[in-house]
């Protein structure tokens, strides 16, 4: 069934944080995503007239998973499990099935909220959505409801990228990008898809189902001046009847998640009111924080180098051309620098085709010479650390030669009394039978000793 549009941004949408498009959806998924997504729309779908949500604490069962947030039942477990650890979710209380005594309790989680007021878009350093002001983007609830529920998850990443960059940049008057210059490569970057076909199938089937436009389709070139990215927009709603019927694109076919529940019409929890919030007019040609012909600029550098690269490598322009759009910079200078280490005997320029093409691992040799590298870094750092200490133990027996130099002359001048004490406080403070035997044996260590014991008091 073709897509009718998103409704526009008057009302029924939420405002998302920009963290589910930039840590989400790209690393997690399709359960987590579909989990996150549903604590996302009930949570900040629902506001008070305040704007804070209603609710925050949301009882989860696995039938409202199945049928309201479409996830098969035998991934659920893995979806919570990934997204408490993710940093997305918090659980508030846990699950408990009937049992002797003892009736079933329904799981209680929550959005987790970093305390920081610093914005992550690393995985790593994620340990929360951001609560500050700022970093969210107003998205339709069809996305959530519509796509993010139904669709395969590179075609969620394709329109959540749309929406990401085009509603999701705001100028200084309040307007909002309506379309917005996406290259592959950078949808395969920020997306994290794997190769791409992925991608090209996802755009198709994104663009025949009604979910986006393609106003303007990129080329590419073997001069950097001729090259342009394909220019993205939503379709919202209303667009369908008045767009040009240009030649039909066929559907690309994708395996739905199929809700084996009847899910019923959406009911309106008791006492709660829909986002209402009033958003101002969109208005064309608006940009923000994205300056799109710096970023075309440095895209085309980085393409230029790659090209460069590949030339002096011994490819000709077509596949040099094939191969950048495959594998970043990074990507093809370590290739192009591990190839000796693999010993090519014969077409070595047909290895590092498909060296790049596969994203070979570093070869067995550099990691070899790398280990015992770091085993000589080890082991010269230790013998440094050796000798500082071995120094540093001649210094303080040096030290306490000369300090017990210059006692012993007083200790001379004591009288038996005080030597007496002294010895005998020298004496407490042994640790061992075999010092103690020592002590009353052997008379320089017991002098010795006694003269230290002389010096600290």
């Amino acid at each position: 069934m073709e897509f009718n549009g998103f409704e526009h941004l008057t009302a029924n949408y939420l405002y998302c944080p920009n963290q589910f498009f930039e840590v989400c959806l790209p690393n997690h998924s399709r359960g987590t995503v579909r989990l996150v997504a549903y604590m996302l729309r009930k949570t900040l779908g629902w506001l008070d007239k305040e704007g804070n949500p209603i609710e925050q604490n949301i009882s989860i069962s696995y039938r409202d998973l199945i049928t309201e947030a479409g996830i098969s039942r035998g991934s659920i477990r893995k979806a919570l499990d990934d997204a408490v650890a993710g940093g997305f979710i918090t659980c508030i209380q846990k699950g408990k099935a009937n049992g002797n005594n003892q009736s079933a309790e329904t799981a209680c989680y929550a959005l987790r909220w970093s305390s920081e007021n610093q914005y992550h878009k690393n995985p790593e350093q994620f340990d929360g959505f951001f609560s500050g002001e700022g970093h969210r983007t107003p998205i339709p609830n069809s996305f959530f409801d519509q796509v993010v529920k139904e669709e395969a998850l590179s075609v969620v990443k394709v329109v959540g990228t749309v929406l990401r960059h085009t509603v999701g940049y705001q100028n200084q008057f309040g307007g909002r990008r309506q379309v917005a210059p996406l290259s592959y490569s950078y949808i395969l970057k920020y997306t994290n898809l794997s190769d791409r076909t992925t991608l090209s199938q996802a755009i198709q089937y994104a663009i025949a189902t009604g979910y986006i436009r393609c106003l303007h389709k990129g080329g590419i070139d073997l001069k950097s001046s001729k090259r342009n990215p394909s220019i993205y927009t939503v379709r919202w709603h209303g667009q369908a009847n008045h767009q040009g019927n240009g030649s039909k694109t066929r559907p690309v076919r994708q395996q739905r998640y199929k809700n084996q529940t009847d899910n019923g019409s959406e009911t309106r929890p008791v006492g709660q009111s829909k986002n209402q919030t009033e958003e101002k007019p969109l208005k064309n040609n608006t940009y923000k924080q994205q300056d799109d012909s710096t970023v075309a600029a440095v895209e085309n550098m980085e393409n230029t180098k790659k090209l460069e690269l590949l030339r002096q490598a011994g490819f000709d322009e077509v596949v040099a051309l094939e191969l950048s759009q495959k594998r970043g910079l990074e990507e093809i200078q370590k290739q192009i620098d591990w190839l000796p280490c693999r010993n090519p005997e014969r077409n070595s320029l047909g290895m590092l085709r498909k060296a790049i093409e596969a994203d070979w691992s570093k070869p067995d040799s550099i990691i070899n010479a790398e280990k015992k590298h770091q085993r000589q870094q080890q082991y010269q750092k230790q013998a440094t650390q050796e000798g500082i200490d071995n120094a540093q133990v001649s210094q303080a027996k040096r030290e306490k030669k000369r300090r017990r130099e210059q006692l012993l002359p007083v200790w001379d001048k004591l009288s038996n009394d005080e030597r007496s004490q002294i010895e005998k406080l020298a004496f407490a403070e042994l640790n061992s039978d075999f010092l103690r035997d020592r002590f009353k044996k052997n008379e320089e260590f017991r002098l010795n000793q006694c003269l230290d014991v002389f010096a600290d008091q």
